[in-house]
């Protein structure tokens, strides 16, 4: 698992296509009535302020991903790393911040449709953010299972949650992980080589 995945999953989706489904979404939405869209914006945890520091991550986003945390790694009386010691947050900002300018505003869309969706998508009346963890844990198996779109969106905030997590290396004690075997031999990183061309294959 690596830092690319997300990415590529987001690349997946053609702009059209995500365009197209917002739109249907928006549609749908509106069968909900005007008060669901004056909810949309509204969270107790707006008027929460986020560490200094975030190079990338919204107040929104920081919320977002902070509660897909403690819901998908509920490290608390296990063996694994607490997650009040993993800087699960900061790896996410750092992540983003690597990602190219129009797939990072193509996720901004995206993950503000993932906890807005929670308004409609189970009838919970309120945003991801403020699910319990049954609710929010309901609510990724029902987006795992859904369109195209709703299962991208989950897949990508799973994902990155994950790599965030397990990128450190305090947490690969609990699976018996001693690091990159580059480390323990000391190879030097190539970095991202280009793959070979047909007439490289040819000879």
């Amino acid at each position: 698992m690596t830092s690319n995945e997300p990415t590529a999953l987001l690349q997946a989706m053609t702009r059209r296509r995500f365009l197209r489904w917002l739109l249907y979404s928006a549609a749908a939405a509106s069968t909900c009535g005007v008060v669901a869209f004056a909810w949309m914006k509204r969270s107790p945890l707006d008027q929460v302020a986020v560490p200094v520091g975030q190079q990338s991550l919204s107040a929104a986003e920081y919320h977002l991903f902070r509660r897909a945390a403690a819901v998908l790694l509920p490290t608390e009386g296990r063996v694994f790393a607490p997650l009040a010691q993993i800087p699960v947050l900061e790896n996410i900002d750092s992540m983003l911040a690597l990602l190219a300018p129009a797939v990072r505003d193509e996720l901004s869309i995206g993950l503000a449709l993932f906890d807005h969706g929670a308004l409609v998508s189970g009838w919970h009346g309120k945003r991801f953010v403020d699910l319990n963890n049954a609710q929010a844990l309901d609510y990724f198996d029902r987006w795992a299972t859904g369109n195209t779109i709703q299962r991208t969106l989950a897949t990508v905030v799973k994902k990155m949650v994950y790599v965030a997590y397990w990128r450190d290396a305090n947490t690969w004690p609990a699976i018996e992980f001693d690091g990159p075997v580059s480390d323990r031999w000391g190879l030097a990183s190539l970095g991202n080589a280009p793959l070979p061309t047909d007439q490289e294959k040819r000879s």
